[in-house]
């Protein structure tokens, strides 16, 4: 892994003395950019200065520290991988571990001389030959007799005279031994002797004098060994270990020479020994990544990995004599390597802590002249622990020393708090105050914590009030009343166990239904589908702190269902979001187009509707001074997910006006439309601006508009938060006009970003703050796509669409290796795959695959036309937007191999996958595919979202609609199995035993048809999971499969 020129003359710009810093300066040549000095513009794109410099902190981070020289790994293109260079010569290694050791050796290292003794025949006076070996620049002369320099040729001189040049200016060889041995080596002593040469030679790897070349880029033996003759030649020392990677014409006419001289007989061939793949005759070490001849692995092993195969020598009866199970051992090790590599490379990706929430706890003014003031913020995460198969979550307090309206200073945060068993939790409005709803050992506790500790607890569970208090997005709450002495939630209505003595139905005294009819102990209870099961009839709680009671709101309409509440101006009402529950409740989660309305509900019961009735709402948010209410209207069925309006309402003169309206179409790199919820503290200070987070083509951003105008504006500072730098950008909180952010990109875990609004007209000059968060920058590249879908693939009644993708790369390809390409589909299918972290796709990367994520026409982010292009033409229109997507990439990346793609995806983006490997047998070579939806019509009855059976055929859905053989015909001839007898690749299939969505029952289906017909599946069965497949363990099992899977049949 190294190569040995002559004596170093100046030190390499990857080595610097002491704290000397590396120099960066502006590029005059091809940008106005900055370079990285270690790496070349392929490796690390020219960028602003700020970001040279945190990369160039990376570099440090890694370099070796020598003596008073620190070496840094250098990617120019001195070798085609990255490198070290020596201090003391010019030797240059790849492996960290091997360069460490010929540090400490390099200095110390003194010439030696290989003498090779002859045995002559006897009819031959005495040898004496004068062949140059070369040692650290010196030279040793062995004499050359009058009986066989007739047998040298003059062209043979000019050759060895060459030799001697080479020896003497380029070749820096290196003696193994000094001990001089009496007698010849028996058989079995030289063929051991053979092959430690052979396997040092091939460890090392020496370069010759060309910079541009690279022992990785041959596939040649590279030693030319003057010492092994025959057996009338005895060695005094072991041979050179190494010569010239690529063997030049000298060395192999003077082996011809020596060959000839003293065997007896005429070699029949000499010529440069030909180029041999290196998958012919080359392994992999498991243990140091190592490339070896396979006869030499062995050797290898057992002298630089000597722990990891003693179990193996202990005992010799169980050492496997036959080479092909030799071979199959070697593969064993190999595989558990892998394995092992796998398992770490997912568990450094996931464990990135991702912020979920943040609040502005506390506002002090510190110093009144000067308008300094102490902010602390208050951020929860999520994170995985992959040892306990468990998502942990814990919070951090920052400090902020602000002043007028700018951070100058952020203190360290501290450690970090883990939250055990918590649902909800709340701060009151003025911070003293923090609200936890919490669960343990099978009750429910409503806690009020303090300054002084816990003033407050109420155990819900046996207070028997209602059920279980809800924790998902679609119904839960958590709000202060203003005088911060109620608190509202949401929770299951409470059910009575059916007496004996009872007969009839009453109503309590709060106003909920309790069953006590006996025959009703069997009924059927609806609840709202995947992901909320259990949770059916839910009720408006209110916890009374003074008097330690709780009060279940009467009023609500029977056929609605009560979520997302907030209290009214001064306390005297609710208002929240009624979904309608009748005739039947449809599957909720991810799904924008359930019927429902906003209401308002008086302490008295009375109950009054503030929108239109045939609308979807979701969302409400009150304006600091209780004025206004912001919240979100979308249409009734047709797509589950859609662009939507932002809607406003007056409280004081009742009436209600478009704020934002759908967009249609964007133009590119415009606000494309809202199309997904509102931060819950969304307002700024002077009750004028709204901001929130919207998908954007290929990325995520935060825009603000204007309550007055209606005028969006993207919210951007400089370098801190250009798009350019963060893919995404999820705006968290904005509190008393301090806004903070979760920004990433697919090569960035989340960090914190932190700023106060500017002026009004000058939002996009805010200056934000690095928080908190990962400060790493994974080693791959990654760009987004804008793809435009040829005229013969053109939806003619949205003609002009475009659509996106996003490539991630890997870097430091080998010479001439390509890397293989798995394109990844999301589900929904009106999701949306923004450049954000993918702990997937991060480490898939990273194990040495391109990902190419794929937002197909009906994918969020693209306007409402994109979204409804989709109706009527699934199953054709996005699987070629798919197909398109990586032609296109396969045409642009000359690093990716089109003869290695795989495919993979979930829900929709499994049936997807499937209609790719049985639409193009030929061209994708592996599939994995998570709950996919195989037959539509099979499907019908057994999804909780119905309507989007009919809407993605282009059906008008009703509540009484009933199938017919039309639209059966429709449904099927739209899956992916009636391509199964067409499908070829491999097919990985992972199912959740309680998925509620798309049921298991259809991969089962694909699974029977591949396997009638002899086409390679394999069938994952989780049978306490859902359709999201969200338990860390199913996550870390998943990727397990699916990288062994890919591996095994795309090599």
């Amino acid at each position: 892994m190294f190569s040995h020129t002559s004596q170093h003359t100046q030190l390499h710009k990857t080595i610097l003395r002491g704290e000397e810093q590396p120099t960066l300066v502006r590029c005059e040549d091809c940008c106005s950019l900055y370079h990285c000095p270690f790496c070349g513009p392929d490796m690390f794109k020219p960028t602003i200065q700020s970001k040279c410099l945190k990369h160039l902190q990376g570099h440090r981070r890694r370099a070796i520290r020598h003596k008073e020289f620190f070496i840094f790994k250098c990617h120019l293109k001195c070798r085609t991988a990255p490198h070290f260079h020596c201090v003391s010569c010019t030797s240059t290694f790849m492996r960290k571990d091997g360069f460490l050791k010929h540090l400490a050796m390099c200095e110390n290292k003194k010439p030696k001389v290989t003498v090779v003794e002859l045995k002559s025949d006897e009819s031959l006076p005495a040898p004496d030959l004068h062949l140059t070996t070369c040692e650290a620049g010196s030279t040793q002369e062995m004499p050359v007799s009058e009986g066989h320099k007739n047998l040298i040729s003059e062209d043979a001189l000019k050759i060895r005279r060459s030799k001697a040049y080479f020896g003497e200016h380029l070749c820096h060889k290196r003696a193994v031994s000094e001990e001089t041995v009496s007698q010849g080596l028996s058989d079995s002593e030289m063929a051991d002797q053979n092959s430690r040469g052979e396997g040092e030679t091939m460890e090392e790897q020496l370069r010759t004098d060309d910079p541009t070349m690279s022992p990785v880029d041959e596939g040649d033996p590279s030693v030319v060994d003057l010492s092994v003759v025959d057996h009338n030649v005895t060695e005094t020392t072991v041979s050179n270990a190494a010569a010239n990677l690529h063997p030049i014409e000298a060395d192999v006419a003077i082996q011809t020479l020596v060959n000839e001289m003293f065997s007896g007989h005429t070699s029949v061939e000499s010529t440069i020994p030909k180029k041999r793949s290196r998958s012919d005759v080359q392994d992999l070490c498991p243990f140091c990544g190592l490339m070896l001849h396979r006869k030499n692995l062995q050797v290898h092993l057992r002298r630089k990995h000597p722990d990891h195969v003693s179990n193996q020598e202990k005992s010799a009866s169980a050492q496997v004599k036959n080479p092909k199970q030799q071979r199959l051992a070697l593969r064993q090790q190999q595989k558990i390597a892998m394995e092992s590599e796998i398992r770490a490379v997912f568990r450094h990706c996931i464990s990135f802590p991702v912020p979920t929430s943040a609040s502005v706890v506390a506002d002090e003014l510190v110093d009144t002249a000067s308008e300094k003031r102490c902010v602390t913020i208050l951020t929860r995460w999520s994170q995985c622990d992959l040892e306990r198969g468990v998502k942990l979550c814990f919070s951090q307090r920052w400090t902020l020393l602000c002043k007028h309206d700018t951070i100058e200073h952020v203190l360290p945060s501290g450690t970090s708090s883990h939250i055990e068993k918590e649902l909800l939790s709340c701060h009151s409005p003025s911070g003293t105050l923090q609200a936890v709803i919490r669960e343990d050992a099978g009750h429910q506790y409503l806690e009020v914590w303090g300054q002084n500790g816990l003033e407050k607890s109420l155990d819900l569970t046996a207070l028997n009030k209602h059920g279980k208090v809800y924790e998902d997005a679609q119904f839960a709450c958590l709000v202060w009343s203003p005088c911060e002495k109620k608190l509202l939630y949401v929770a299951e209505k409470k059910r009575v166990e059916p007496s004996a003595h009872s007969s009839v139905a009453s109503a309590n005294e709060d106003g909920g239904l309790v069953l006590l009819e006996e025959q009703d102990k069997n009924i059927y209870v609806e609840d709202w589908g995947e992901g909320l099961v259990g949770k059916s009839c839910p009720v408006l709680c209110v916890a009374d702190l003074n008097k330690g009671a709780v009060i279940v709101y009467a009023g609500v309409p029977p056929h609605i269902s009560p979520g997302q509440a907030l209290w009214a101006p001064n306390g005297r009402g609710v208002v929240f979001v009624g979904q309608w529950n009748e005739p039947f409740r449809l599957g909720l989660k991810f799904c924008s187009n359930r019927r429902s309305a906003l209401y308002y509900l008086d302490m008295k019961g009375n109950c009054e509707c503030l929108s239109a009735e045939s609308v979807s709402v979701s969302s409400p948010r009150m304006s600091p001074d209780s004025c206004w209410i912001v919240y979100l209207q979308g249409q009734v069925f047709g797509p589950h997910r859609q662009c939507l309006r932002m809607m406003l309402y007056d409280m004081k003169s009742r009436s209600t006006s478009v704020l934002v309206d759908v967009v249609r179409r964007a133009e590119k790199g415009q606000f494309a439309g809202i199309y997904e919820s509102l931060p819950s503290q969304c307002w700024s200070a002077d009750n004028e601006r709204i901001f929130f987070s919207s998908s954007c083509e290929n990325n995520k951003a935060v825009f603000s508009v204007d309550r007055t105008t209606g005028r969006v504006t993207q919210v951007c500072g400089l370098d801190a938060l250009r798009l350019d730098d963060f893919g995404s950008v999820q705006l968290l909180t904005i509190q008393k006009d301090l806004m903070v952010m979760s920004c990433s990109s697919p090569n960035q875990p989340p960090c914190l970003k932190a700023g106060f609004l500017s002026s009004m007209d000058q939002s996009e000059d805010m200056q934000l703050c690095n928080v908190g968060g990962a400060d790493v920058y994974e080693g791959f590249d990654w760009q987004p796509m804008l793809i435009t879908p040829p005229s013969q693939e053109e939806n003619h009644q949205f003609s002009g669409l475009n659509f996106g993708a996003i490539l991630l790369k890997p870097y430091n390809l080998p010479e001439r290796r390509k890397s293989p390409l798995v394109v990844n589909i999301h589900g929904g299918p009106h999701a949306h795959f923004a450049a954000d972290w993918n702990a997937t796709a991060a480490a898939l990367t990273k194990l040495g695959f391109a990902v190419l994520m794929v937002n197909y026409r009906g994918s969020t982010g693209f306007g409402q036309d994109a979204i409804e292009s989709l109706l009527g033409n699934v199953g054709s229109q996005d699987v070629k937007d798919v197909h398109r997507a990586v032609l296109c990439t396969l045409q642009n990346e000359t690093t990716l191999d089109p003869d290695r793609v795989a495919v993979m995806g979930g829900s929709h983006g499994g049936f997807l996958a499937c209609h790719l490997v049985g639409q193009y047998p030929d061209f994708y070579r592996a599939c994995a595919a998570r709950n996919p939806v195989i037959n539509a019509a099979t499907l019908l009855g057994t999804s909780d979202i119905v309507d989007w059976r009919y809407s993605s055929v282009g059906i008008q859905y009703a509540f009484d609609q009933l199938p017919t053989s039309q639209s059966l015909i429709s449904m099927l001839e739209k899956s992916p199995i009636i391509h199964a007898a067409q499908i070829r690749a491999p097919v990985l299939l992972m199912l959740g035993g309680r998925d509620r969505r798309v049921s298991p029952h259809q991969g089962l289906e694909l699974y029977r048809a591949l396997k009638s017909r002899k086409t390679p599946v394999r069938l994952l069965w989780y049978s306490d999971e859902g359709h999201s497949l969200s338990k860390v363990n199913t996550q870390s099992d998943c990727f397990f499969n699916i990288v062994l899977w890919f591996k095994e049949h795309l090599n």
